[in-house]
């Protein structure tokens, strides 16, 4: 499990410019295991089931279980971007619901996806219990990461410098929650800081976009 408040950002995200440009209309993502979809005010129930759970608060921060189905309707709508993408666009957001693709009730059974623009783009994703172990986010992780760097960017004037640092997508997870560092060490990221929050070791991981 990951979350990414505001205390998290403030503590190990460092700046990024934006050059990302986030579609109104975000495709549905089909994977092995996996169907995703753009995330709705309508799967608050769903998500609730387990965002209620201290076993899931545990690994957020602030340890705190949702305690309303009305606090999960605000985190979902607190999934929209506060800040406009390189178009100047406001309002977009890049946050998938995870269903099970041999459900024929098609039950939301996590969600994944990009957490803000600002100061740089962050991961999250969580999902309920009953499916920690089946290398779902691993898999969810991974098509959304694709999808993300698959997005136009407006580019940035070329540069005369060496060695110019290339875009990243970070993720925030507490050190102690093995099964979501293998998540993103799977995918490819890799460890760049550490720093304490609450009592916790918070690791901080970084992806770099492919070359062009």
């Amino acid at each position: 499990m990951k979350s990414d408040p505001q205390a998290v950002k403030d503590v190990v995200y460092p700046c990024q410019d934006t050059h990302v440009i986030v579609p109104a209309s975000v495709d549905r993502i089909r994977t092995k295991n996996l169907y995703l979809r753009p995330l709705e005010i309508g799967d608050a129930a769903a998500l609730y089931e387990f965002r209620s759970r201290q076993d899931v608060a545990d690994w957020l921060w602030p340890k705190v279980p949702h305690q309303n189905i009305q606090e999960t309707e605000a985190n979902i709508l607190n999934k929209t971007f506060k800040t406009p993408d390189a178009s100047g666009a406001l309002g977009r957001q890049f946050t998938f619901a995870v269903i099970s693709a041999t459900d024929p009730t098609q039950k939301v059974i996590g969600a994944v996806g990009i957490n803000g623009l600002v100061p740089s783009p962050s991961i999250g994703y969580g999902i309920h219990p009953d499916f920690w172990g089946k290398g779902y986010v691993s898999e969810a992780v991974a098509a959304v990461v694709d999808a993300w760097w698959k997005l136009s960017r407006e580019e940035p004037e070329p540069r005369m410098e060496l060695n110019v640092e290339r875009e990243k997508l970070f993720a925030a997870v507490n050190k102690a929650n093995v099964g979501s560092v293998k998540v993103l060490q799977k995918n490819g990221f890799e460890i760049v800081s550490e720093a304490s929050l609450g009592g916790d070791t918070v690791v901080l991981f970084a992806l770099e976009r492919p070359a062009r």
